[in-house]
């Protein structure tokens, strides 16, 4: 059984992290449906954001892409999250969390895939609670990618298999990925990261 290993903050800002989230066979499941998602996602740059080269990767919005959520191995794992009474238990160790978790009702999730050069500057997201998870195939073939929380100048190293929590409205950045050899795009070898926004009606 997985051990699951809680870094709490709460100054100068709330977030958490869990390493070590999910189980194997959670892995083992997502990775199913990651590996057929991947040659279908579609690039992505800043022409939404403040300039054109603001963000480079691609992605796929599984709440588009599934008529029937309970058929995604992703969203049906991610789901998990909701009954883990051990990780509400520690939300509650911060009054943010504790107070706000509760009145979210509705929730978006899309895949987000970075690969060599591949990038993203700060921004905040559209949302309430913002939750990050992390997964690569091994062994890791990419250089890069931490998240930098950047009105506070902290930097989260990159973990495999680690869900971060936050408020969408820090400031966040995801550093180049530079890919350790040449593979040809879309090969599936880079930084995979499961986005959940947690909204309010």
């Amino acid at each position: 059984m997985n051990k699951k290993e809680y870094v709490i903050r709460q100054e100068p800002i709330p977030y958490m992290l869990v390493k070590n989230y999910f189980s194997e066979d959670d892995i083992e499941h997502m990775f199913r449906e990651l590996r057929f998602l991947t040659p279908k996602m579609t690039f992505q740059d800043g022409k939404d954001l403040p300039s054109k080269d603001h963000k480079k990767n691609t992605q796929i919005n599984l709440d588009d892409l599934y008529e029937n959520r309970e058929t995604s191995n992703i969203l049906n794992t991610m789901n998990k999250i909701y009954d883990d009474s051990e990780l509400i238990n520690n939300l509650k160790i911060s009054s943010w969390f504790y107070e706000v978790w509760g009145y979210t009702n509705i929730d978006n999730t899309f895949v987000a895939y970075y690969e060599d050069t591949d990038y993203y500057k700060a921004h905040r997201d559209i949302a309430v609670i913002s939750m990050m998870y992390w997964l690569w195939e091994e062994p890791k073939s990419f250089e890069g990618g931490n998240i930098h929380l950047t009105d506070y100048d902290i930097e989260i190293p990159l973990e495999r298999n680690q869900l971060m929590i936050m408020p969408s409205s820090l400031n966040h950045a995801v550093d180049p990925i530079k890919m350790i050899k040449q593979t040809d795009k879309l090969s599936g070898m880079g930084r995979y990261c499961i986005v959940r926004f947690l909204k309010l009606k």
